[in-house]
């Protein structure tokens, strides 16, 4: 393997460039944004388009926009070992969300091509489009269509935020129009292997380089929550005679947090919870106000179903309590999300024992939301590489040390050729 591994090295450099220069070409005023199915994310394909046709392979777009590249296996009736992540971003977010593991998967198969490799069976590369929410108020845009979870017909009618033109609209744009049937099955991959940087501050917390994924949070979102109180002169109202919907939601956050506690107290370090927006109408607040409505959001997260259920009615329970002892009312509004996904055990214990054979410090963890739930739930094996980084996701500051991607890269790598044989 001292051939694979100098490929490997000098595969890995550059793509770490490659990931610069789309980063460079795509940053905005504060932060890097590529929107789904719009120009700089086109640009952050077609990049990597070249790389590998330069390199000698055949990439090409399914009908959903996705890029592909395969280094073809010697058994050609074998389903393939999938390998990438995602090309956008959030708005003015960080670089290496989801590019990093496109960039990963392309280094595993430009070092390999260049070593003559020939597996038993393929490696495909795919970097998939549209996997962050806020654009079109879903995820899994890409992963979804090319693994027939929803139909293009269906996901085409999603409008985006800013633009107000549909989903359809901006992947025509760009000559994606979908196709028949789906481009990704059990029948052409065998698994699925996506690197991402971990997005919180375990792994820089305990000063180890790799996290292996174990499961996927699900999550209840309650996006359009609202209070109702009653508005009041600040300094003429006593408390007895107040309906504070600012205390009463309040109340309904620590009530939540006392319920995380609990959790934590069982044992269980996998349910998260987040109120993210919270604020008073701007058309009749005042400093000399008693609030008389509130919105909110409420996020829930949990590996285990049970758990995730569970916070959702005790959310709603403690809001009624809270509606009775305050002369409050809450609104929850309608709610969103996605079970829990337990990634694959075999899986996932064949990349820990990749990074312990290459002396890797590394840690089980769960993690949130990624195209690799989405493969898990089409009935393709999926597992996860978490990568160390500074500054957590999701915003302009986010990082990445080129020595942490590339043990990264190595953890994919030696797991990926262990499976294709």
């Amino acid at each position: 393997m001292r051939g694979f591994d100098a490929a490997l090295k000098k595969a890995t450099a550059e793509s770490w460039a490659l990931m610069k220069r789309i980063g460079a070409d795509t940053k905005g005023t504060l932060g890097i944004t590529r929107a789904p199915y719009d120009a700089a994310e086109q640009r952050a394909a077609a990049a990597t388009e070249a790389v590998l046709r330069e390199a000698g392979f055949a990439p090409e777009y399914d009908g959903f926009g996705n890029l592909h590249a395969i280094l073809p296996g010697a058994d050609l009736s074998a389903p393939a070992v999938g390998l990438g992540s995602h090309f956008d971003s959030v708005p003015d977010g960080g670089n290496y969300d989801g590019l990093a593991g496109v960039m990963a998967g392309l280094a595993v198969l430009l070092a390999a091509k260049r070593c003559g490799m020939a597996p038993a069976r393929a490696l495909r590369l795919v970097g998939l489009r549209g996997e962050e929410s806020p654009w079109y108020g879903t995820a899994y845009l890409g992963s979804r269509m090319a693994l027939g979870l929803v139909p293009h017909a269906t996901m085409g009618q999603l409008v985006r935020g800013d633009t107000g033109r549909t989903l359809a609209d901006h992947m025509a744009e760009l000559g994606f129009r979908g196709q028949p049937g789906p481009s990704l099955s059990p029948e052409n991959l065998a698994c699925w292997l996506e690197l991402h940087i971990e997005q919180g501050p375990l792994l820089i917390g305990r000063d180890v380089p790799i996290g292996i994924a174990t499961a996927i949070r699900g999550n209840i979102r309650h996006a359009q929550a609202k209070c109702f109180g009653e508005w009041a002169h600040s300094a003429a109202v006593p408390r007895d005679f107040r309906r504070d919907a600012v205390v009463a939601v309040s109340e309904l956050v620590m009530a939540m947090d006392a319920f995380w506690t609990g959790r934590m107290a069982l044992g269980d370090d996998n349910f998260v919870c987040t109120v993210g927006i919270v604020s008073t109408r701007a058309d009749q607040h005042a400093m000399t106000k008693v609030p008389g409505e509130v919105a909110f959001t409420l996020n829930l997260g949990a590996t285990n179903s049970d758990v995730l259920r569970q916070s959702g009615e005790y959310a709603a329970a403690r809001a009624r309590e809270i509606e009775a002892e305050r002369g409050v009312r809450f609104d929850l509004g309608a709610d969103t999300g996605s079970q829990p996904t337990p990634l694959d055990p075999a899986l996932v214990n064949r990349l820990d024992a990749a990074a312990g054979a290459l002396g890797l410090g590394r840690h089980r963890m769960p993690t949130v939301g990624h195209d690799a739930g989405m493969f898990a739930q089409a009935g393709i094996p999926a597992a996860m590489v978490l990568v160390r980084n500074q500054n957590g996701s999701h915003n302009p500051h986010e990082a990445l040390e080129q020595a942490d991607y590339a043990a990264g890269v190595r953890v994919l790598a030696q797991a990926a050729l262990e499976l294709a044989g």
